[in-house]
């Protein structure tokens, strides 16, 4: 057989346990071995059910091999479902894994496939966050007209040990829903179609709309700029859900000048469904239309500012004012909590941003620079971490012009 005959292009998964080394030091070495039981058992009726073939499994990492991409990418898809299955379980701990696939062809030796398909694969595993399935642009190029998912752009990343920045996307489910449990344990998110729908539990309804309502009456923009309530105090619809889609946003406010309502007609629906007259950044030139927006008390960011400028070297004064301002370096947001950069979708947006801490809130700050637009979001609580991941999967359904 000639090597042209034998070259085969196969899907390569990588998948990894998630805070495992936490879990043993809180847990103990017991719980730790029946968590890895656990999900060595799940990960290997997934391998079997798409005819996988379990190459090396060190610790509480997994490296398979399918025949092909699409199967790779429907296999973590199946790990990701089945660890939340075995996470909700009574009497069970949660089971928190990251996949990663990557597609190409690889010399086959007596060890194993080897090759830089391989290396690429496990470091786009390395950045799935919990119950997150990564892919590569060869993999979404490979199977995005085959396979019923949807591919949300995570943007360029530069990969350890790889020249150039890969594109990668993550992978959600086109039908279906998952439910997970939020890190405070009073809220749950599902997943439908990437589109995540939020409700709080527990909460009375009444008490849910006052503290609505107080938010809007007290709400403060970083930098000095204090929101401010609309004439007459009316807003527009209430209803949010805690991540970006492609849905309509609510009808503008009547409240709203034709500069305000033009302006929040691009917002993503995960955005633009509570706002008001806001007051723009602290050091803006005059001209600049600004929003402020409520979000519900399920989503990751309480609340957005958005500004828009009259000129690019207006929006690059006010963004570059707020970094000065932070006193942020040079960085990735992503790992760290103060630090500022850029940001891209090839193609579709491109933009700075800006990540930092201001007392007990976290704050992150981008712009579109096409639309020179600037957005603030805060969480109160200071969590960086679900901040950036709100920001992730909401930044990139800005209706550009």
């Amino acid at each position: 057989m000639s090597q042209a005959q034998a070259s085969q292009t196969r899907g390569f998964l990588f998948a990894d346990l998630r805070e495992y080394t936490r879990f043993v030091e809180s847990h103990g070495d017991q719980a730790a071995a029946e968590l890895l039981s656990r999900f060595r058992l799940l990960v290997r009726e997934v391998i079997g059910r798409f005819d996988g073939a379990e190459i090396r499994t060190e610790g509480d990492s997994f490296y398979v091999v399918f025949s092909s991409a699409s199967a790779a990418v429907n296999g973590g898809l199946a790990i990701l479902d089945a660890a939340a299955a075995a996470g909700g379980e009574p009497g069970t701990g949660a089971i928190h894994v990251g996949v990663g696939v990557h597609a190409g062809e690889t010399a086959e030796t007596p060890e194993g496939f080897v090759g830089s398909a391989v290396n690429l694969a496990a470091r786009i595993c390395a950045l799935a966050r919990p119950g997150e399935l990564l892919v590569s642009d060869t993999v979404h190029g490979l199977t995005r007209t085959f396979l019923s998912v949807q591919f949300v752009p995570r943007g360029r990343r530069r990969l350890k040990g790889i020249a150039d920045p890969v594109l990668l996307y993550r992978v959600l489910p086109s039908t279906g829903v998952r439910a997970v449990r939020s890190r405070s344990g009073a809220r749950w998110r599902r997943e439908r179609s990437g589109v995540l729908v939020a409700a709080a539990v527990g909460l009375p309804l009444v008490l849910l709309a006052a503290v609505a309502v107080l938010g809007v009456l007290t709400g403060i923009g970083p930098f000095g700029g204090a929101g401010r309530v609309a004439p007459g105090g009316s807003s527009s619809s209430a209803s949010a859900s805690s991540s970006g889609n492609l849905g309509t946003s609510a009808d503008p406010s009547p409240s709203l000048t034709a500069d305000e309502a033009e302006l929040l007609a691009k917002l993503p629906a995960a955005v633009g469904q509570d706002c008001v007259s806001g007051s723009v950044a602290e050091g803006s030139a005059g001209g600049s239309v600004s929003l402020r927006c409520m979000l519900r008390l399920s989503a990751a960011a309480e609340t957005v500012w958005v500004d828009e400028f009259p000129t690019p070297e207006t929006l690059a004064g006010a963004f570059a004012d707020a970094a000065a301002r932070s006193g942020a370096p040079v960085g990735d947001c992503e790992i760290l909590p103060l630090a500022h950069g850029t940001w891209d979708v090839p193609n579709v947006h491109a933009g700075k941003l800006l990540c930092y801490p201001e007392d007990a809130a976290a704050w992150i700050v981008w712009t579109y620079d096409d639309d020179r637009v600037l957005v603030r979001a805060r969480r109160g609580d200071g969590d960086w971490q679900a901040l950036h991941a709100w920001w992730d999967e909401t930044a990139i359904f800005w209706r550009a012009r």
